[in-house]
C-alpha cells in the first residue's frame, strides 16, 4: 500500500485507496497522449512478446507503477511537477522574503535559525521571514542556516549550498548563465567512455566523451570544494568541448544521510535500516526532485544509480521506473545507468515492459557482448582488462588516468560496428569486430593458438612476432594476462 496519510486532510480523495484503485475518480491514465507514451496491455509488450516467462513480474510493477503513476498525476498535474519539490522545500526566495519548508513528521518544534516554524499538522513545517523596512532579505548572502528539530540541530534536507556540514543561504546578485544547450545527442554511437571524478576535479580527460561526478549526496554543493557558478562555468565548458556530464547517485549515502533526521526511526528510511523507504510518497519526491534538479540547475545530462538493489522489492522498481521516466522526459537524450545484477529488462524502454535504463555496468568479464553493457574498470585493473572493457562493451567507467588505450581506440574507430563476433580458442578469447580482431588471454599461462586467417600486423605491440603456417593459417603465442590488437 502506498503510504499516503499526510496527504488525507488536503486532498480527500486519497483517503479511500483499496487494492490499487482510487474510489470514485475516473482514471486520468486513459487519455490519448498518455496511450501514445505507454503501454497498459501486459500481452502487448514487446519484452513480454519475446520473453513470455517474464509477463508475471513485468505485469506486477507495471500495475504498481501506473497506479503512483496515477496518484502523483492527479496531486502535481505530472511526474515533472511532482519532481519540483526543491521549488517548494528548502529555502525559497521570492521578491518579498523568503520561505522555508521542511517535512518532518515527528517533530514537536521546528525552527530556522531564531525563526519559529509552524506545521499543517500532516507533517510539513513552514515560515515565512518577509523583507525588512529597507527591502532587504533578513538573511544575508553566505549566512549560515541551522534547522533545529526538536532538541536536534540539522542541516535541511533540501540544501541546495553548504560550507562543510553547515547549510549556508546563498543568494548572490548575480549568477551565473549557461552558454552552451545540454546534451544533444546520445554518447552511443562509439561507445560511452565515462571518467570518475569528484565534483572539484572536473577536467577534460583525452579520450573520454563523458564524466561522472562521485561522492555527491542530493543537492548541496560544499563551497569547500566549489560554489555554483564555478561549477555552472566547469559544465558549460565541458560541454562546449562536446563532452556529457553525468552524476552518480549513491542510495545508500542518502539513507545513511537522512536516517533519523527528525528524531524518527522511519521518517525517510525503513525502519532499523538505512534503507530508504520507497513506498513513501516524500521519499519519491526527494529522490525525483534530486534529479530533477540537477538537470535543470546544472544542465547535467544523466545519472549512475548506484547501491540500490531491488531483486526483491517492487517498489524500488517503480522508483526506478519513474526516475527513468524523468530524465527521458526532462532530457529527451538523457542517459541512465545501473550497476548490473539479476533482475529483468532493465534496459528496455518502460513501454516495452522495461525499466527504461541506457546501460547496465559490470565488474566483470564476458564472453557475451551486450551492446548495453558498459564495463566498470578499477584503479588497479591490469592492461588485460582495460582492454577487455573498451572492446567488449560499448563503454567504461574508470578511475584510471592511463589515456593510452582510449586515445588508440578513438583513432582506430574499433567501435564503429555496433556489435561483435566472440569466440573462445583454448581459453583464449577472440572477439572480431570491425575490420579488427582482438586476442585476450585471461589464464595464468602462455597460450599458443591457431587462427584460420593471416595476420597483416599486431597494433598495440610493435614487432610482435607470429607464424605463418600457410595461406589461411596462422600460429601465434599470446603470453598470460596479456591482449593483442590484430589487423
Amino acid at each position: 500500500m502506498f503510504q499516503i496519510e499526510n496527504y488525507q486532510k488536503r486532498i480527500p480523495y486519497f483517503i479511500r485507496y483499496d487494492h490499487g484503485i482510487l474510489q470514485n475518480q475516473q482514471s486520468v491514465l486513459e487519455n490519448e497522449e498518455f496511450l501514445l507514451k505507454y503501454q497498459k496491455n501486459v500481452d502487448q509488450l514487446q519484452t513480454v512478446i519475446e520473453e513470455p516467462e517474464l509477463k508475471e513480474v513485468i505485469q506486477s510493477r507495471n500495475e504498481k507503477f501506473f497506479q503512483v503513476l496515477e496518484q502523483i498525476i492527479k496531486v502535481e498535474s505530472s511526474i515533472k511537477d511532482f519532481a519540483k519539490g526543491y521549488q517548494k522545500f528548502g529555502f525559497v526566495v521570492s521578491d518579498n522574503g523568503i520561505t522555508y519548508r521542511e517535512w518532518a513528521p515527528n517533530a514537536k518544534e521546528l525552527k530556522l535559525n531564531e525563526y519559529s516554524c509552524t506545521t499543517d499538522n500532516g507533517g510539513n513545517w513552514e515560515v515565512f521571514i518577509p523583507k525588512d523596512d529597507d527591502d532587504n532579505h533578513q538573511i544575508v548572502h553566505g549566512s549560515p542556516l541551522i534547522t533545529y528539530c526538536n532538541d536536534l540541530q540539522r542541516v535541511s534536507v533540501w540544501s541546495q549550498v553548504k560550507k562543510g556540514e553547515q547549510a549556508i543561504f546563498w543568494n548572490p546578485e548575480n549568477k551565473y548563465e549557461f552558454q552552451q544547450q545540454q546534451l544533444q545527442q546520445k554518447q552511443q554511437s562509439k561507445g560511452l567512455k565515462i571518467n570518475k571524478q569528484r565534483i572539484n576535479q572536473l577536467e577534460n580527460i583525452p579520450g573520454y566523451n563523458a564524466i561522472l561526478i562521485t561522492e555527491q549526496v542530493l543537492m548541496a554543493l560544499d563551497i569547500n570544494q566549489t560554489n555554483p557558478d564555478d561549477l555552472k562555468k566547469t559544465i558549460d565548458n565541458l560541454h562546449q568541448q562536446g563532452l556529457s556530464v553525468l552524476m552518480e547517485i549513491d542510495h545508500q549515502l542518502i539513507g545513511q544521510l537522512l536516517k533519523n533526521w527528525d528524531g524518527g526511526e522511519f521518517q525517510y528510511v525503513r525502519e532499523g535500516t538505512d534503507q530508504l523507504d520507497y513506498s513513501k510518497w516524500e521519499v519519491l519526491r526527494l529522490l525525483l526532485s534530486n534529479i530533477s534538479f540537477w538537470i535543470t540547475e546544472y544542465q547535467i545530462d544523466g545519472f549512475k544509480f548506484s547501491n540500490i538493489d531491488l531483486t526483491d522489492d517492487i517498489d524500488i522498481a517503480v522508483y526506478l521506473m519513474l526516475a527513468n521516466d524523468l530524465i527521458h522526459d526532462i532530457l529527451p537524450n538523457g542517459i541512465s545507468v545501473i550497476n548490473s545484477f539479476e533482475y529483468p529488462a532493465l534496459c528496455r524502454t518502460i513501454k516495452e515492459g522495461g525499466l527504461g535504463f541506457d546501460f547496465k555496468v559490470s565488474q566483470s568479464q564476458t564472453k557475451q557482448y551486450l551492446p548495453k553493457t558498459l564495463y566498470e574498470i578499477p584503479l588497479d585493473a591490469s592492461h588485460l582488462q582495460q582492454l577487455n572493457g573498451l572492446v567488449l562493451g560499448q563503454g567504461v567507467i574508470t578511475n584510471g588516468k592511463d589515456n593510452n588505450l582510449l586515445l588508440l581506440e578513438s583513432q582506430l574507430g574499433w567501435l564503429e560496428t555496433e556489435f561483435a563476433e566472440v569466440n573462445v580458442i583454448d581459453f583464449v578469447i577472440e572477439v572480431k569486430r570491425s575490420k579488427y580482431i582482438f586476442l585476450f588471454n585471461p589464464t595464468d599461462q602462455n597460450r599458443t593458438i591457431k587462427l584460420s586467417y593471416t595476420i597483416n600486423k599486431v597494433i598495440n605491440h610493435v614487432g610482435y612476432k607470429w607464424t605463418q603456417i600457410d595461406d589461411n593459417n596462422t600460429e601465434i603465442q599470446i603470453q598470460s594476462e596479456q591482449g593483442l590488437i590484430i589487423e
